[in-house]
C-alpha cells in the first residue's frame, strides 16, 4: 500500500517562511525584527533612530543645489537682474573724485613757453642831472615819444620748474626782446654824451634818430608750497633776479653820431603764488584760477612781477598733463643811482601752453 505525503503542510510552511523573508519589516533594526513578527499590526511601534539621522549637507560652496526632479522638467531658476553701471570715460591720471587740481609730483617737470602781447612803457635819464634843467629841456627819454619805439610787442618767455621734493621745486624764466624803431625827432632831451666826453648830447626837433632796444630778463629761485591740497596750493618763492637793458641811438644826418646806454640789474626776488581749482570735467579736464605777485628790491632797484588768469589742464595719461592759460601781466622795473634812472614796463595779455612731465 503506497505511502500518503503530506503536501497541504509542506506549501503553508513555504508561503511562510517567503512572508516572513520578503517582508519590508526586516529592514528595521535586528533587535526589532522579532516584535514586528509578532505584532505585525502594530503601527506606533517607534522608528530607530538609525533610520531617520539625517547625514550632514555638503558645502556647495556658492553654487545652487542640483536639481533632482525629472530632468525634462526645468528646474528653479535663481537668475537675477544686475544694473550695469553707467558708461565712463575717467582716464588713468584723473582720480574719481570732486575738483582735483592737477600739479607736478617730486621728479616731474613742468615747462611751459608764454607769449606776452606787452604795452611797451619806459624811459631813460642820462644824464641824471643836467645843467640845464631850468631852461625847459625834457630831462627823461621816452622810449615811444622820443625815439620812436614801437608801443606794443609780442615778447617770449620760457618758464621750467622741476619739483623735487614734496613740497620743493626748482623755478627759472626768462624773456628776452629785441625791439626797433625811428622817427623824426620832434621834441627835446638829453640822451648820452658828446664824443665820448663829459658834455650831455641834445637831440632837437627835425633830426632824424634810429633807435633799438634790448632787454633781458630772468629770475631763478626755489619754491615752497606752504598750503598744499589736492584742490588748492600756496606757494612762497624767493629767489635773485637779473636784467639787461641796452639801448642804441644814432644820426646820419647829425654826422653819424651814435650814443649806446647799457646796464643790468641785480636784485633779489620773493614772491607768492595761489592756485585753486574750479571745476573738474567729466573726462579729467580741470579748469582752475592761478595768480602769482612777485616783489623785486635791492641794489636801487623797485620792481613788481604780477600776473593773474585761468588755467585749463587736460590728463595725457601715466601722471603727465598738457595745460593752456592765459591772463593779465605787468613787469614794472625801475632802477636810480646817482648816475642815471631807468623805467621799464611790460603789461597786457598773455598766453601760455605747457606740459607737466
Amino acid at each position: 500500500m503506497l505511502r500518503r505525503i503530506p503536501y497541504t503542510p509542506l506549501v503553508c510552511l513555504v508561503l511562510l517562511v517567503s512572508m516572513c523573508f520578503l517582508s519590508p519589516s526586516w529592514a528595521v533594526a535586528p533587535d526589532e525584527s522579532l516584535d514586528v513578527l509578532l505584532k505585525p499590526n502594530n503601527t506606533n511601534l517607534a522608528a530607530s533612530p538609525a533610520i531617520h539621522q539625517t547625514k550632514a549637507k555638503r558645502p556647495n560652496f556658492g553654487f545652487p543645489a542640483p536639481w533632482a526632479g525629472n530632468p525634462y522638467v526645468p528646474g528653479p531658476s535663481r537668475i537675477t537682474k544686475v544694473k550695469a553701471l553707467p558708461p565712463t570715460l575717467l582716464p588713468m591720471s584723473a582720480p574719481a573724485m570732486g575738483c582735483f587740481l592737477p600739479m607736478p609730483r617730486p621728479g616731474q617737470w613742468q615747462i611751459g613757453v608764454q607769449g606776452i602781447y606787452a604795452r611797451l612803457r619806459g624811459s631813460v635819464q642820462w644824464p641824471r642831472y643836467t645843467w640845464s634843467w631850468g631852461w625847459g629841456y625834457q630831462e627823461q627819454a621816452d622810449f615811444t615819444d622820443s625815439f620812436g619805439l614801437p608801443a606794443h610787442q609780442v615778447i617770449p618767455e620760457v618758464n621750467a620748474k622741476y619739483q623735487f621734493r614734496c613740497n620743493w621745486g626748482l623755478q627759472y624764466s626768462g624773456l628776452w626782446t629785441e625791439v626797433k624803431g625811428g622817427k623824426w625827432v620832434d621834441n627835446w632831451f638829453y640822451f648820452g654824451f658828446q664824443g665820448g666826453g663829459s658834455t650831455p648830447q641834445i637831440w632837437s626837433p627835425g633830426q632824424q634818430i634810429q633807435s633799438r632796444w634790448q632787454h633781458g630778463y630772468q629770475k631763478v629761485g626755489l619754491v615752497y608750497d606752504a598750503l598744499k591740497s589736492c584742490k588748492a596750493t600756496l606757494s612762497l618763492f624767493g629767489g635773485f633776479m637779473h636784467a639787461d637793458d641796452r639801448i642804441d641811438a644814432n644820426c646820419y644826418m647829425c654826422g653819424n653820431f651814435q650814443n649806446t646806454f647799457s646796464k643790468s640789474m641785480d636784485t633779489a626776488a620773493v614772491g607768492v603764488e595761489f592756485q585753486k581749482c574750479v571745476a573738474t570735467n567729466f573726462n579729467g579736464g580741470t579748469f582752475s584760477c592761478d595768480a602769482k605777485a612777485t616783489a623785486l628790491f635791492v641794489d636801487d632797484v623797485e620792481g613788481v612781477d604780477v600776473q593773474a588768469g585761468g588755467r585749463y589742464t587736460i590728463p595725457m595719461n601715466c601722471g603727465r598733463w598738457g595745460y593752456m592759460k592765459g591772463g593779465y601781466r605787468l613787469i614794472d622795473l625801475k632802477k636810480g643811482p646817482s648816475d642815471y634812472v631807468l623805467k621799464t614796463a611790460l603789461e597786457g595779455g598773455y598766453l601760455e601752453m605747457g606740459f607737466i612731465f
